[in-house]
C-alpha cells in the first residue's frame, strides 16, 4: 500500500511534464509561441500620437520534448492579447518598399512604451481566433476593448524593448513625404521595426520586436530574460484581414471602412519559461517519495 502511494507521488511530480496536451502552468524552458491577430488604424487613442493597435489570440505554446499547449484542448484555457501604444518614429522608403520604425506612443495617457496585455480564460472567443470579425469600435479605452473586459487580471503584461535595430539609418527627408520622415531619428532607439510593402494599411509584410514582462499573475514564470536579454523574441508576418483574402468572416467593404480591423498578424515569439512554484512542489514530492524508497530497499 505504502508502496502504491510513492509511486503516485512520483506519477504527480512527472505527469506535469507530460508530451502530449501538456496544460499551460505545466510548460518550462524554450518555448515557440504561435499567434494570430488583428491590427488596425482606426479608433487610436485620443490625446495620444498611437498610429496602430490590435487585438489577436495565442493560437499554440510548443516546449522542447514534444510538449506542446493548443489553445482550448489541452486544459481548457485560452490566451487572447491587447496590443497599442504603437507609434511611428520614422518611415524609410526601402526601394519599392518601406521600412517603419515604431516606438512607444507619447501624449495623454500614454506613456512612451509598446504594451501587450494578455488575458486567460476558460471562454473561447470566436472574434478573435476563427471570425477574426472583432470591431475597431469596441475600444472602450486605451489599454481594454470590450471582448476582453470580463477576463479579470491580466496573465502576463509585457512592455516592448530596443535591440532589434543595430544601426542608426543615414536618410534624408524633402518634406513632402506622405508619412513621418524624420532625418534626425536614432532608429536604434525602436522598439518595433517592420519591413512592408505600403505605409498604411493594408500592407503585406513582416515585423520583429524584443518584449519583457512587467506584470500579471503568472509574471514570475515568464519574467527570464532568457533571450538576448529580454524575456520575448517576436517575428510576425502582416497580411490583410478578409474572407476575400482567405481569413475569417469579414467582407472587403468591411475592412476597408474599419468595421473590422484591417490588418492580419501571425508567426511564432519565442520564450523561456520556468515552472510555477506548485508544480516544483509536487515534482519534488515525486522525487521525495523515489528518495525514500531507495533508502528503505538499502537498509
Amino acid at each position: 500500500m505504502k508502496l502504491k502511494k510513492l509511486l503516485a507521488a512520483t506519477s504527480l511530480g512527472l505527469a506535469a511534464f507530460s508530451a502530449s496536451a501538456t496544460p499551460l502552468d505545466a510548460l518550462v524552458g524554450n518555448l515557440n509561441i504561435k499567434l494570430v491577430g488583428l491590427t488596425t488604424e482606426t479608433n487610436t487613442q485620443a490625446g495620444t500620437n498611437e498610429s496602430t493597435w490590435g487585438l489577436g489570440a495565442i493560437t499554440q505554446i510548443q516546449g522542447t520534448g514534444g510538449a506542446s499547449w493548443s489553445a482550448g484542448l489541452s486544459d481548457g484555457s485560452y490566451l487572447y492579447y491587447m496590443i497599442y501604444g504603437i507609434a511611428d518614429q520614422n518611415i524609410v522608403q526601402n526601394g519599392s518598399n518601406f521600412d517603419i520604425y515604431n516606438i512607444g506612443a507619447s501624449g495623454g495617457v500614454a506613456d512612451n512604451k509598446i504594451h501587450l496585455d494578455i488575458y486567460r480564460t476558460n471562454t473561447p472567443i470566436a472574434a478573435l481566433d476563427s471570425n477574426f470579425d472583432a470591431a475597431p469600435s469596441g475600444r472602450t479605452g486605451y489599454a481594454m476593448h470590450s471582448l476582453l473586459s470580463s477576463l479579470g487580471p491580466a496573465y502576463l503584461t509585457v512592455t516592448f524593448g530596443t535591440g532589434k535595430q543595430l544601426v542608426d539609418v543615414a536618410n534624408s527627408c524633402t518634406g513632402l513625404e506622405p508619412y513621418v520622415c524624420d532625418a534626425s531619428a536614432d532608429e536604434t532607439q525602436a522598439t518595433l521595426v517592420q519591413q512592408v510593402t505600403n505605409t498604411n494599411l493594408p500592407a503585406d509584410g513582416k515585423g520583429s520586436f524584443f518584449a519583457d514582462v512587467t506584470g500579471g499573475t503568472s509574471a514570475t514564470q515568464w519574467n527570464t530574460n532568457g533571450l538576448f536579454g529580454h524575456d520575448f523574441d517576436g517575428k510576425f508576418t502582416l497580411s490583410t484581414n478578409g474572407a476575400s483574402q482567405g481569413s475569417g468572416t469579414c467582407t472587403d467593404v468591411e475592412v476597408t471602412t474599419g468595421v473590422c480591423f484591417t490588418g492580419l498578424i501571425n508567426d511564432p515569439i519565442r520564450a523561456n519559461k520556468i515552472p510555477e512554484p506548485g508544480t516544483l512542489a509536487i515534482f519534488g514530492l515525486g522525487l521525495a517519495g523515489l528518495a525514500g524508497l531507495r533508502r528503505r530497499r538499502q537498509a
